[in-house]
């Protein structure tokens, strides 16, 4: 009976395993998928593009397995994205502004936060059920499988959060030089949307994600000849203060025809203060961060130099009176 236990365990850890990797490379090609696409759009400019970026990932060496492995997963999801309910909506724009653009990206989501776990949870179960009796040694056990599921699950939430917010502190970075090169754009002649079009073109290699948002946001006002509610959807991606204050920016110009080069000026002329601003606060928080170094590291020390000396010629009059 423990042989067959033990063969059983380590087969249902093997399919765990595998489901795991394929699951990695499901999450890679996608991600894959998602850079090419994205290359050939900044390139090209054209729907084209898209479909030849998809045709490039789906004829790989493992794009049939990969593939099949999609629609799986996919249709889980749809079955699964009811478990989101109402917080669909903002599951879909975290994933966005993490990065994730794939139209299938909530459905995987709802799949990797649901099956994967209960998976692990009731693979850990059964194989509790087979190697250990049913007394009261099992509960510690059982709590650890119970605990292990509900830390996959979370850590589903735990890998979107960091990168969402390791994608919007890039963002915020790369701002200021986006507006400046809107500036230099504006002033040279260009309209708003080519300008706007010119700079995420430039930014594409050295800012890819506000490149990336720009690109998106200019094709949205193109096609759709909507740009306050392209700017909505800016800000829905994006949730920075920069980008809210840049989208109030355009659409007060687009409203009240006030002229683009100088609202950019202005807007840019506020960036800078609000960037002197913080460079004074953090200066100013030096003094404070300063003080426990400087106790517990140089105060030992210099303590030693001044209080050593006296501390050996008492030592001296002592051994010598003695």
């Amino acid at each position: 009976m423990s042989e067959t236990s033990i063969h059983i365990f380590w087969m249902a850890f093997l399919g765990l395993s595998s489901a795991m990797m394929a699951l990695t490379l499901l999450m890679y090609s996608e991600h894959q998928r998602s850079q090419r696409a994205g290359r050939l759009n900044r390139a090209n400019g054209s729907e084209k593009a898209r479909r030849v970026g998809d045709i490039a990932v789906n004829t790989g060496p493992f794009g049939t397995v990969t593939g099949k492995m999609r629609n799986v997963v996919v249709k889980l999801g749809e079955r699964l994205s009811v478990v989101l309910g109402g917080e669909s909506r903002e599951t879909a724009a975290n994933l966005s502004s993490a990065g994730f653009r794939s139209r299938d990206a909530l459905l995987i989501y709802a799949f990797l936060k649901t099956i994967l776990p209960l998976t692990a949870l009731l693979g850990g179960l059964i194989w509790l059920l087979i190697t250990k009796p049913l007394d009261i040694t099992i509960i510690m056990p059982a709590a650890m499988v119970i605990g292990a599921a509900l830390g996959l699950s979370i850590g589903v939430d735990f890998v979107v959060n960091k990168a969402r917010t390791a994608r919007l502190a890039r963002i915020r970075q790369s701002f200021p030089d986006m507006l400046e090169l809107i500036v230099i754009t504006s002033e040279a002649g260009l309209g708003p949307q080519p300008a706007l079009h010119r700079v995420a073109q430039e930014m594409a290699v050295t800012h890819p994600d506000l490149a990336q948002e720009m690109l998106q946001m200019v094709s949205e006002m193109a096609m759709t000849s909507d740009a306050r509610g392209a700017y909505e959807k800016l800000n829905v991606r994006a949730p920075l203060p920069e980008i809210a204050v840049f989208t109030q920016t355009l659409d007060q110009s687009d409203r009240y025809g006030t002229p683009f080069a100088r609202a950019m000026r202005t807007l840019i002329d506020e960036q800078r203060s609000n960037r002197l601003v913080a460079v004074e606060e953090k200066a100013a928080r030096l003094p404070v961060l300063m003080t426990m170094p400087l106790i517990f590291c140089i105060m030992p020390a210099v303590f030693v130099v001044l209080v050593g000396p006296a501390g050996l010629n008492v030592f001296d009059n002592i051994l010598s009176g003695g």
